[in-house]
């Protein structure tokens, strides 16, 4: 069933891009129809990231929500939640590399593109090949609420709206704000459930998890500097934004 829904996955993603994002966006945006080439591709790629984000996230809520066995001590169990998301990533993050592959001068950016390899990797190797600690694998996957507000901080850009703009300033907050609770908070839960939850457990020190242990800890650790930096920009970004704002009303 999951390699069928990585095929999906992967169909989908590409027809967003290629298909069904131009044909809506032209259809119901007059600035769409403005940009230049390179901008339709950014624009494009930022709906079907945000279409993955939305499904990502709601499977990660629905699965803490409905299922009762991802708790932060059991060391193995396979949520079937947790396994469809995981290969809906794979299939997204297969597409979206090879997309930007094709348009690497208009998308690529290599802090995106590492972490859409950690990404899928984390997915096949804890998440498909191997029931262990589901439950962390989903706290990751809740992380992509907050890539929504990202996009559409960009398409406010693209859509001629500036950074002091009411609009604009509300949605980086709301971005801000999001990012620090789905993904900044949750690193010392993560960590603490991990050491003093999971490792105690009898099961943890089996021979044969030895090696996916070492994957998931090894990107575990990638991933969240990642957003720790991340998060520093998004803080500068957020904070120019309001300065901005600060001065055009000043003026009026």
């Amino acid at each position: 069933m999951y390699p069928a829904i990585i095929l999906v996955s992967f169909g989908v993603s590409w027809a967003i891009q290629d298909v069904i994002a131009p044909v809506l966006s032209a259809k119901m945006s007059s600035a769409y129809r403005s940009l230049s080439p390179k901008d339709r591709v950014d624009w494009n790629n930022r709906l079907l990231s945000s279409c993955a984000s939305i499904v990502l996230g709601a499977l990660a809520v629905y699965g803490f929500l409905r299922d009762s066995g991802l708790k932060p001590d059991v060391v193995r169990y396979e949520s079937p939640y947790m396994k469809v998301a995981c290969a809906i990533v794979v299939g997204y993050a297969i597409a979206d590399l090879i997309i930007i592959a094709v348009r690497y001068r208009h998308l690529a950016t290599p802090l995106m593109i590492l972490h859409h390899v950690i990404t899928a990797a984390t997915c096949i190797v804890c998440g498909l090949m191997s029931p262990l600690a589901h439950f962390y694998g989903n706290m990751q996957l809740l992380a992509e609420l907050s890539n929504p507000l990202l996009h559409l901080r960009r398409l406010l850009t693209l859509s001629g709206w500036s950074y002091a703009s009411p609009p604009h300033v509300m949605t980086s907050l709301a971005f801000m704000t999001t990012f620090f609770l789905v993904r900044v908070a949750t690193i010392p839960i993560c960590w603490y459930g991990w050491v003093y939850l999971l490792m105690p457990q009898p099961e943890y020190g089996r021979a044969e998890y030895a090696t996916a242990w070492r994957i998931a800890i090894a990107l575990g650790i990638v991933l969240h500097v990642l957003y720790l930096y991340w998060f520093y920009t998004i803080c500068l970004m957020a904070k120019r934004s309001v300065e901005s704002l600060r001065k055009e009303v000043k003026k009026k």
